[in-house]
């Protein structure tokens, strides 16, 4: 699947939506390049793993809400082909708290 522009959003524990746009191939990987982009900016605050995300993917507009512990699960689970083991592995580094 090609990459599609989207718009990766959460609400914190205060009512503030914190929001990001990322290139991702999947809604999983939106996910992992999300969370990096909220980590590197100082006034997001940590995403609780249970934290509804929603992903909203452009040209045509579909909107996706995923939990961190959901997309973690996905990238755990066994791959099917050699394609989807490197887009799990991706997203696996993706959402490595390191």
């Amino acid at each position: 699947m090609p990459p599609s522009v989207c718009t990766v959003s959460f609400e914190d524990e205060h009512g503030t939506t914190h929001t990001v746009t990322v290139s991702a191939a999947s809604v999983y990987e939106a996910v992992g390049l999300a969370l990096q982009a909220f980590k590197l900016q100082p006034w997001v605050p940590h995403v609780p793993s249970a934290a509804p995300l929603t992903i909203a993917a452009r040209a045509p507009t579909v909107q996706h809400q995923v939990t961190l512990d959901k997309a973690q699960r996905w990238a755990s689970l066994a791959a099917t082909s050699p394609a989807d083991k490197l887009q799990r592995e991706r997203v696996r580094a993706l959402l490595d708290p390191r």
